[in-house]
Protein backbone atom coordinates (compact mmCIF):
# COMPACT_ATOMS: atom_id res chain seq x y z
CA UNK A 1 0.00 0.00 0.00
CA UNK A 2 1.45 3.25 -0.91
CA UNK A 3 2.05 6.21 1.89
CA UNK A 4 -0.54 8.02 0.16
CA UNK A 5 -3.45 5.29 0.91
CA UNK A 6 -2.52 5.29 4.65
CA UNK A 7 -5.65 4.83 6.37
CA UNK A 8 -5.60 8.31 9.43
CA UNK A 9 -7.15 7.88 12.31
CA UNK A 10 -9.57 9.66 11.28
CA UNK A 11 -10.41 6.40 8.96
CA UNK A 12 -10.80 4.38 11.68
CA UNK A 13 -12.77 6.53 13.86
CA UNK A 14 -15.46 6.79 10.52
CA UNK A 15 -15.16 3.05 10.00
CA UNK A 16 -15.67 2.31 13.55
CA UNK A 17 -18.50 4.56 13.18
CA UNK A 18 -20.39 2.36 11.22
CA UNK A 19 -20.11 -0.75 13.60
CA UNK A 20 -23.29 0.17 15.78
CA UNK A 21 -26.39 -1.58 15.32
CA UNK A 22 -27.98 0.79 17.23
CA UNK A 23 -30.36 2.74 15.44
CA UNK A 24 -32.50 0.24 14.05
CA UNK A 25 -33.10 -1.37 17.66
CA UNK A 26 -33.50 1.96 19.72
CA UNK A 27 -36.29 2.92 16.68
CA UNK A 28 -37.45 -0.65 17.44
CA UNK A 29 -38.09 -0.20 20.98
CA UNK A 30 -39.73 3.29 20.84
CA UNK A 31 -42.13 1.63 18.87
CA UNK A 32 -42.32 -0.92 21.07
CA UNK A 33 -42.44 1.25 24.16
CA UNK A 34 -45.41 3.56 22.48
CA UNK A 35 -42.80 6.46 23.28
CA UNK A 36 -43.90 8.42 20.18
CA UNK A 37 -47.39 7.84 21.36
CA UNK A 38 -47.08 9.05 24.93
CA UNK A 39 -44.99 12.60 23.49
CA UNK A 40 -47.81 13.46 20.64
CA UNK A 41 -47.37 16.93 20.84
CA UNK A 42 -45.81 17.19 23.57
CA UNK A 43 -42.37 17.89 25.21
CA UNK A 44 -41.72 15.61 28.52
CA UNK A 45 -38.69 14.79 30.37
CA UNK A 46 -37.30 11.64 30.43
CA UNK A 47 -37.81 10.78 34.02
CA UNK A 48 -41.92 11.35 33.22
CA UNK A 49 -41.71 9.73 29.97
CA UNK A 50 -40.00 6.55 31.37
CA UNK A 51 -42.76 6.63 34.50
CA UNK A 52 -45.38 6.93 31.92
CA UNK A 53 -43.95 4.01 29.66
CA UNK A 54 -43.01 1.68 32.61
CA UNK A 55 -39.30 2.19 31.33
CA UNK A 56 -36.18 2.74 32.95
CA UNK A 57 -34.99 6.23 32.89
CA UNK A 58 -31.26 5.77 32.43
CA UNK A 59 -31.85 3.55 29.63
CA UNK A 60 -34.44 5.27 27.92
CA UNK A 61 -32.31 8.56 27.83
CA UNK A 62 -29.60 6.97 25.83
CA UNK A 63 -32.53 5.12 23.64
CA UNK A 64 -33.71 8.75 22.83
CA UNK A 65 -30.19 10.73 23.03
CA UNK A 66 -28.69 7.96 20.09
CA UNK A 67 -31.92 8.58 18.25
CA UNK A 68 -32.13 11.96 18.34
CA UNK A 69 -28.83 12.07 16.74
CA UNK A 70 -30.54 10.83 13.52
CA UNK A 71 -33.33 13.28 13.67
CA UNK A 72 -35.97 10.72 15.44
CA UNK A 73 -37.34 12.76 18.55
CA UNK A 74 -35.45 16.17 19.48
CA UNK A 75 -34.10 16.73 22.64
CA UNK A 76 -35.49 20.54 23.39
CA UNK A 77 -33.24 20.85 26.57
CA UNK A 78 -31.14 18.59 28.58
CA UNK A 79 -33.27 15.84 28.77
CA UNK A 80 -36.27 16.64 28.40
CA UNK A 81 -37.23 15.52 24.30
CA UNK A 82 -40.48 15.83 21.84
CA UNK A 83 -41.49 14.13 18.84
CA UNK A 84 -39.98 15.33 15.29
CA UNK A 85 -41.03 14.62 11.74
CA UNK A 86 -39.66 11.24 12.22
CA UNK A 87 -40.55 10.00 15.07
CA UNK A 88 -44.53 10.90 14.40
CA UNK A 89 -44.41 8.07 12.09
CA UNK A 90 -43.31 5.57 15.29
CA UNK A 91 -47.05 6.87 16.10
CA UNK A 92 -49.59 4.09 15.42
CA UNK A 93 -52.44 5.37 13.66
CA UNK A 94 -50.49 8.31 12.59
CA UNK A 95 -51.00 9.41 8.73
CA UNK A 96 -47.87 7.21 6.92
CA UNK A 97 -46.89 5.13 10.13
CA UNK A 98 -44.35 2.86 10.18
CA UNK A 99 -45.03 1.81 13.86
CA UNK A 100 -45.39 -1.93 12.74
CA UNK A 101 -42.40 -1.51 10.92
CA UNK A 102 -40.31 -0.08 13.06
CA UNK A 103 -41.16 -2.80 15.68
CA UNK A 104 -40.02 -5.48 12.89
CA UNK A 105 -36.78 -4.48 12.79
CA UNK A 106 -36.09 -5.40 16.49
CA UNK A 107 -38.07 -8.51 16.25
CA UNK A 108 -35.77 -11.17 17.75
CA UNK A 109 -36.13 -13.89 14.67
CA UNK A 110 -34.89 -11.32 12.16
CA UNK A 111 -31.93 -10.82 14.52
CA UNK A 112 -31.63 -14.13 14.96
CA UNK A 113 -31.24 -14.27 11.05
CA UNK A 114 -28.80 -11.70 10.69
CA UNK A 115 -26.33 -13.14 13.20
CA UNK A 116 -26.42 -16.30 10.76
CA UNK A 117 -24.98 -13.80 8.00
CA UNK A 118 -21.37 -15.33 7.38
CA UNK A 119 -22.62 -18.86 7.42
CA UNK A 120 -25.08 -17.88 4.68
CA UNK A 121 -22.21 -16.13 3.10
CA UNK A 122 -20.70 -19.18 3.18
CA UNK A 123 -23.91 -21.72 1.86
CA UNK A 124 -26.17 -19.27 0.16
CA UNK A 125 -28.72 -20.09 2.31
CA UNK A 126 -30.79 -17.68 4.41
CA UNK A 127 -29.88 -16.73 7.61
CA UNK A 128 -33.10 -17.06 9.00
CA UNK A 129 -33.24 -21.24 8.12
CA UNK A 130 -30.17 -21.77 9.24
CA UNK A 131 -30.82 -20.46 12.40
CA UNK A 132 -34.58 -22.14 12.18
CA UNK A 133 -34.40 -25.21 10.24
CA UNK A 134 -37.86 -23.62 8.44
CA UNK A 135 -38.79 -21.00 5.85
CA UNK A 136 -39.91 -17.85 6.95
CA UNK A 137 -43.60 -18.32 6.00
CA UNK A 138 -43.96 -21.72 7.90
CA UNK A 139 -42.68 -19.91 11.00
CA UNK A 140 -44.87 -16.99 10.77
CA UNK A 141 -48.14 -19.52 10.03
CA UNK A 142 -47.46 -20.94 13.54
CA UNK A 143 -46.65 -18.24 15.50
CA UNK A 144 -49.63 -16.03 14.89
CA UNK A 145 -48.39 -12.74 16.82
CA UNK A 146 -45.06 -12.47 14.82
CA UNK A 147 -46.77 -12.86 11.68
CA UNK A 148 -49.66 -10.17 12.96
CA UNK A 149 -46.32 -8.25 13.45
CA UNK A 150 -45.14 -8.75 9.89
CA UNK A 151 -48.49 -8.32 7.89
CA UNK A 152 -48.77 -4.84 9.59
CA UNK A 153 -45.20 -3.94 8.64
CA UNK A 154 -45.87 -5.06 4.82
CA UNK A 155 -48.83 -2.66 4.91
CA UNK A 156 -46.94 0.30 7.26
CA UNK A 157 -44.96 0.42 3.88
CA UNK A 158 -47.81 -0.38 1.67
CA UNK A 159 -49.72 2.51 2.94
CA UNK A 160 -47.49 5.48 2.78
CA UNK A 161 -46.22 4.63 -0.61
CA UNK A 162 -49.52 2.72 -2.46
CA UNK A 163 -51.03 5.97 -3.73
CA UNK A 164 -48.00 7.28 -5.09
CA UNK A 165 -47.08 4.07 -7.25
CA UNK A 166 -50.61 3.76 -8.40
CA UNK A 167 -50.88 7.21 -9.61
CA UNK A 168 -47.68 6.62 -11.81
CA UNK A 169 -49.40 4.55 -13.83
CA UNK A 170 -52.53 5.18 -15.08
CA UNK A 171 -53.23 2.88 -17.50
CA UNK A 172 -54.29 0.73 -14.39
CA UNK A 173 -57.85 2.84 -15.29
CA UNK A 174 -58.10 0.73 -18.66
CA UNK A 175 -58.82 -2.43 -16.64
CA UNK A 176 -61.85 -3.54 -16.08
CA UNK A 177 -60.50 -6.43 -13.60
CA UNK A 178 -57.59 -6.65 -11.71
CA UNK A 179 -56.10 -9.24 -9.51
CA UNK A 180 -53.28 -8.05 -6.65
CA UNK A 181 -51.51 -11.74 -6.13
CA UNK A 182 -50.18 -12.01 -2.92
CA UNK A 183 -51.70 -8.62 -1.86
CA UNK A 184 -51.29 -8.76 2.06
CA UNK A 185 -54.11 -7.59 3.82
CA UNK A 186 -55.25 -5.16 0.59
CA UNK A 187 -53.64 -1.73 1.05
CA UNK A 188 -52.21 -1.29 -2.56
CA UNK A 189 -55.50 -3.16 -4.46
CA UNK A 190 -57.52 -0.82 -2.49
CA UNK A 191 -55.17 2.68 -3.17
CA UNK A 192 -55.96 1.58 -7.21
CA UNK A 193 -59.52 1.04 -6.94
CA UNK A 194 -60.04 3.89 -5.06
CA UNK A 195 -57.41 6.06 -7.78
CA UNK A 196 -59.26 4.43 -10.45
CA UNK A 197 -62.93 3.94 -10.09
CA UNK A 198 -63.56 2.91 -13.73
CA UNK A 199 -62.26 -0.66 -12.86
CA UNK A 200 -65.40 -2.82 -12.06
CA UNK A 201 -63.46 -5.28 -10.21
CA UNK A 202 -60.62 -5.78 -8.15
CA UNK A 203 -59.90 -9.56 -6.58
CA UNK A 204 -57.14 -9.60 -3.53
CA UNK A 205 -55.83 -13.10 -3.23
CA UNK A 206 -53.39 -13.96 -0.17
CA UNK A 207 -53.35 -16.85 2.32
CA UNK A 208 -56.33 -17.38 4.86
CA UNK A 209 -55.21 -15.82 7.88
CA UNK A 210 -53.96 -12.64 5.95
CA UNK A 211 -57.40 -12.74 4.16
CA UNK A 212 -59.00 -12.41 7.27
CA UNK A 213 -56.94 -9.75 8.44
CA UNK A 214 -58.31 -7.74 5.50
CA UNK A 215 -61.73 -8.94 5.88
CA UNK A 216 -61.10 -7.29 9.21
CA UNK A 217 -60.25 -3.75 7.82
CA UNK A 218 -62.57 -0.93 8.41
CA UNK A 219 -61.43 0.97 5.15
CA UNK A 220 -62.13 -1.89 2.88
CA UNK A 221 -65.36 -1.88 3.77
CA UNK A 222 -66.93 0.36 1.16
CA UNK A 223 -65.38 -1.40 -1.54
CA UNK A 224 -66.41 -5.03 -0.03
CA UNK A 225 -70.06 -3.32 0.10
CA UNK A 226 -69.66 -2.17 -3.15
CA UNK A 227 -68.87 -5.45 -4.79
CA UNK A 228 -65.61 -3.63 -6.23
CA UNK A 229 -63.70 -5.80 -3.98
CA UNK A 230 -63.40 -9.73 -3.70
CA UNK A 231 -60.79 -11.31 -1.13
CA UNK A 232 -59.75 -14.68 -2.29
CA UNK A 233 -57.95 -17.18 -0.35
CA UNK A 234 -55.70 -19.34 -1.60
CA UNK A 235 -51.90 -20.28 -2.68
CA UNK A 236 -51.02 -18.10 -5.58
CA UNK A 237 -48.74 -20.79 -7.05
CA UNK A 238 -51.24 -23.49 -6.89
CA UNK A 239 -54.54 -21.10 -8.13
CA UNK A 240 -54.97 -17.43 -9.43
CA UNK A 241 -57.86 -15.81 -10.78
CA UNK A 242 -58.93 -16.44 -15.06
CA UNK A 243 -60.27 -13.91 -17.22
CA UNK A 244 -58.27 -10.89 -15.26
CA UNK A 245 -57.28 -7.74 -17.44
CA UNK A 246 -54.39 -7.00 -15.44
CA UNK A 247 -52.67 -9.32 -12.42
CA UNK A 248 -50.79 -6.67 -10.08
CA UNK A 249 -47.78 -7.96 -7.89
CA UNK A 250 -46.18 -5.47 -5.26
CA UNK A 251 -43.25 -6.82 -3.63
CA UNK A 252 -43.54 -10.39 -4.45
CA UNK A 253 -40.93 -11.18 -7.25
CA UNK A 254 -37.89 -10.64 -4.82
CA UNK A 255 -39.37 -12.88 -2.41
CA UNK A 256 -39.01 -15.86 -4.71
CA UNK A 257 -36.31 -17.46 -6.87
CA UNK A 258 -36.38 -17.14 -10.49
CA UNK A 259 -38.39 -20.88 -11.31
CA UNK A 260 -41.13 -19.76 -8.58
CA UNK A 261 -41.74 -16.45 -10.68
CA UNK A 262 -41.72 -18.14 -13.92
CA UNK A 263 -44.16 -20.78 -12.34
CA UNK A 264 -46.26 -17.94 -11.20
CA UNK A 265 -46.20 -15.84 -14.73
CA UNK A 266 -47.07 -18.94 -17.03
CA UNK A 267 -49.85 -19.66 -14.66
CA UNK A 268 -51.29 -16.19 -15.43
CA UNK A 269 -50.71 -16.42 -18.85
CA UNK A 270 -52.65 -19.98 -19.34
CA UNK A 271 -55.91 -18.50 -17.69
CA UNK A 272 -55.53 -14.94 -18.70
CA UNK A 273 -53.73 -15.17 -21.93
CA UNK A 274 -54.19 -11.66 -22.57
CA UNK A 275 -53.79 -9.99 -19.70
CA UNK A 276 -51.00 -7.65 -18.89
CA UNK A 277 -48.77 -7.95 -15.74
CA UNK A 278 -47.09 -5.15 -13.62
CA UNK A 279 -45.05 -5.96 -10.79
CA UNK A 280 -44.39 -2.64 -8.63
CA UNK A 281 -40.76 -3.72 -7.53
CA UNK A 282 -37.29 -2.14 -6.62
CA UNK A 283 -34.53 -2.55 -9.49
CA UNK A 284 -31.07 -2.51 -8.88
CA UNK A 285 -28.57 -0.40 -11.04
CA UNK A 286 -25.79 1.19 -10.14
CA UNK A 287 -28.02 4.31 -8.89
CA UNK A 288 -30.26 2.65 -6.45
CA UNK A 289 -30.49 4.25 -2.97
CA UNK A 290 -28.91 2.58 0.43
CA UNK A 291 -32.63 1.52 1.04
CA UNK A 292 -32.75 -0.71 -2.16
CA UNK A 293 -29.13 -2.09 -1.06
CA UNK A 294 -30.55 -2.84 2.62
CA UNK A 295 -33.67 -3.96 1.49
CA UNK A 296 -31.39 -6.27 -1.26
CA UNK A 297 -29.60 -7.99 2.32
CA UNK A 298 -33.33 -8.28 4.16
CA UNK A 299 -34.27 -10.71 1.57
CA UNK A 300 -30.76 -12.79 1.88
CA UNK A 301 -30.84 -13.50 5.35
CA UNK A 302 -34.49 -13.99 5.69
CA UNK A 303 -35.79 -16.06 2.72
CA UNK A 304 -33.19 -15.99 -0.08
CA UNK A 305 -34.67 -13.32 -2.44
CA UNK A 306 -33.22 -10.83 -4.66
CA UNK A 307 -33.66 -7.56 -5.99
CA UNK A 308 -32.91 -7.79 -10.25
CA UNK A 309 -31.74 -5.31 -12.73
CA UNK A 310 -34.21 -4.56 -15.41
CA UNK A 311 -31.93 -7.07 -17.38
CA UNK A 312 -32.55 -9.86 -14.84
CA UNK A 313 -36.75 -9.16 -15.05
CA UNK A 314 -36.71 -9.14 -19.03
CA UNK A 315 -35.37 -12.39 -18.98
CA UNK A 316 -37.41 -13.76 -16.50
CA UNK A 317 -40.59 -12.68 -18.41
CA UNK A 318 -39.79 -13.47 -21.25
CA UNK A 319 -38.89 -17.39 -20.00
CA UNK A 320 -42.84 -17.27 -19.35
CA UNK A 321 -44.48 -15.95 -22.76
CA UNK A 322 -44.13 -12.24 -21.60
CA UNK A 323 -42.44 -9.02 -22.64
CA UNK A 324 -40.98 -6.66 -20.03
CA UNK A 325 -42.44 -3.16 -22.01
CA UNK A 326 -42.09 -0.67 -19.81
CA UNK A 327 -40.28 0.26 -16.21
CA UNK A 328 -42.17 2.99 -15.44
CA UNK A 329 -40.78 5.35 -12.38
CA UNK A 330 -42.80 6.78 -9.65
CA UNK A 331 -41.88 9.06 -6.69
CA UNK A 332 -40.51 6.14 -4.39
CA UNK A 333 -38.29 3.30 -4.37
CA UNK A 334 -40.09 1.00 -6.57
CA UNK A 335 -40.57 0.93 -10.27
CA UNK A 336 -43.74 -0.43 -12.12
CA UNK A 337 -42.56 -3.21 -14.41
CA UNK A 338 -44.74 -3.80 -17.32
CA UNK A 339 -45.19 -6.58 -19.25
CA UNK A 340 -47.70 -7.50 -22.38
CA UNK A 341 -47.78 -11.56 -23.98
CA UNK A 342 -45.43 -11.87 -26.53
CA UNK A 343 -47.51 -13.12 -29.49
Amino acid sequence: MGENHAPGAEDAFALSQLMFPTTAMCISVAARHGLADVLADRALPVDELASLTGTDPTQLGKVLRLLAEDGVFREVRADVFENSPLSHLLRSGYPRSQHFMARLVGSGWLWDAWGRLAEGLATGRPGFEIAYDTSLWRYLSRHPEEGQVFNGAMNDFSEALSDLVAAAYPEFGESEIIADLGGGTGTYLGAVLTLYPGIRRGILVDLEPVIEQARARADLRPLLDQQRLQLTSGDFFENVPADVDTYVVKQVMHSWDDLHVARLLRRCRIVSPRARFVAAEFVRDAKSARFVKNFDLVMSVTMNGNIRSEAQYAALFRSAGYELTRVVPTDTAFSLLEARPLA
